[in-house]
């Protein structure tokens, strides 16, 4: 693998501007290649470091590495490079997902080694990696296989403390096929002990558990969240290949079980979000997730141009009546570069708004008082992409039928808004967040216009108690 060639083509890249339409602003994505899971998320010697999943050779599945962006603001970042390698006998075909802990100088990332023989068997490797003073030396091997009653489909190591244990969370496969989550734990993490199965009330949710993470959301409970493969769709559920969720309870340390634990509730609602990685920051829990879905590669046009996929915003975690809200960091407020709009407290009719950027921020709080229904279009001259919601049956509605290239579909899901509608927006070039009620729902989609061309339509009479809108800035890949 010819990775000086690598290296030049990234300097190269970053000495001129990138003019594609689908090239995105200010959302993480890569020169060349395809990324997919947020890996190793810590804050370590004053910097945020984003590892994650990235093929730099080309828009397949396969040859997984480990790339690094470094940043203080979410604004300026360190050029891209690579961390990890698949040049081991343990992780000869694949460095795969998993996450950082940073214990004393020293940031420690965790990871699986991905090993398959001549005849495509599988075997899984946790392993551990040192990383100090922008070297890394890896370790080796901390757990070499799955227990019994497993199979290889064993990856994902994701690391938590307490009561000054270490504890180890890996995701895994089941031999009758059933996903389920594992516990290891440490007093050194080096040493590792199998602790048991994560007990849950949850029984069949998927043949497997992917990217699972354990947060404390307070003094008293924890959110287990990851990412089952599996589900059956539903009406206003399940609507994806695969889904992102949680389960939040009571976790007892002496026989590793979530009691008490609420409902599987998902992440994220829209077409193309996965493997979310949460880490604690400043008292923050913080949320990277793949902007992207696995299995519909398809879908994702941008690979005829040499690149796939990105990674969300960061989003902030918080525990509210028994969900989880998301919102933006607040760092994010420093990349708004202009505001365009501001209204407050105005009627309309079929208002339209013609914008000349597909890039910005934007603030909407709809009136629902006098309301029942309301549709909201993202237009780009003959395409559109539409949020309805009816407020009788709190139900909201994606729909990316009416767009001529990539994915299709329609999203549902339920939603309460009694006396308003809120949206927060964020709209790059192909990528868009959207948070609804204050972060109660969030949906990210990815989307391929034909033309530069943008138009946001508020259909029927409403009142508009809000709208802001704000330019937002380009990203910086430096050193």
């Amino acid at each position: 693998m010819d990775y000086k060639k690598i290296y030049q083509n990234i300097e190269e890249y970053y000495s001129y501007e990138d003019k594609n339409i689908w090239r995105n602003k200010f959302h993480i994505e890569m020169p060349f290649g395809l990324v997919n899971d947020p890996n190793g998320l810590s804050y370590y010697n004053g910097e945020y470091y984003i590892f994650y999943q990235w093929n730099p050779f080309g828009c397949e599945h396969k040859t997984k590495h480990w790339g690094l962006v470094k940043t203080k603001d979410f604004i300026n970042f360190t050029k891209p490079e690579i961390i990890l390698k698949p040049e081991e006998w343990f992780d000869k075909n694949g460095c795969y997902s998993g996450g950082a802990y940073v214990k004393d100088d020293t940031l420690k990332l965790f990871y699986t080694g991905n090993v398959k023989d001549s005849n495509n068997e599988r075997k899984s490797y946790q392993c551990m990696v040192d990383y100090k003073d922008g070297s890394f030396e890896k370790k080796g091997v901390l757990i070499d296989k799955q227990p019994e009653g497993y199979t290889a489909h064993f990856r994902d190591p994701m690391i938590f403390v307490e009561n000054e244990i270490y504890y180890m969370i890996v995701g895994v496969q089941t031999e009758d096929l059933k996903g389920r989550a594992l516990i290891y734990k440490s007093d050194d993490i080096n040493k590792w002990s199998f602790a048991g199965e994560l007990k849950t009330d949850v029984d069949n949710l998927g043949y497997m558990w992917e990217c699972p993470n354990i947060i404390k959301v307070n003094e008293d409970k924890f959110a287990f969240m990851f990412s089952p493969q599996g589900l059956k769709e539903e009406e206003f559920k399940y609507q994806n290949i695969y889904q992102s969720g949680y389960l939040i309870g009571e976790l007892n340390f002496d026989d590793v079980s979530l009691n008490n634990h609420t409902e599987f509730k998902e992440i994220d609602m829209g077409f193309d979000f996965y493997a979310p990685q949460v880490f604690n920051h400043d008292g923050k829990n913080i949320m990277i997730g793949w902007i992207g879905m696995p299995d519909k590669d398809d879908e994702y046009l941008s690979s005829e141009y040499g690149w796939m996929f990105g990674l969300t915003m960061p989003r902030v975690l918080e525990y509210k009546d028994n969900v989880l809200y998301q919102r933006p960091l607040e760092l994010l407020e420093e990349l708004r570069e202009s505001k365009i709009m501001d209204l407050k407290n105005q009627y309309v009719d079929d208002y339209s708004i013609n914008i000349n950027s597909r890039t910005i921020e934007c603030n909407l709080d709809l009136d629902m008082n006098n309301s029942n229904n309301i549709e909201l279009k993202f237009k780009f001259k003959d395409e559109y992409i539409s949020i309805l919601y009816n407020k009788e049956d709190e139900i909201c509605t994606l729909d990316r039928n009416n767009m001529e290239f990539g994915g299709k579909g329609i999203r549902k899901f339920k939603l309460k808004a009694n006396k308003s509608l809120k949206l927060h927006m964020f709209i790059d070039n192909s990528f868009m967040e959207i948070y609804y009620q204050d972060g109660l729902e969030t949906t990210t989609l990815v989307y391929f216009p034909k033309s530069d061309s943008f138009e946001i339509e508020i259909k029927n009479s409403v009142k508009i108690n809000e709208l802001q809108i704000w330019n937002l800035r380009r990203i910086n890949y430096g050193k």
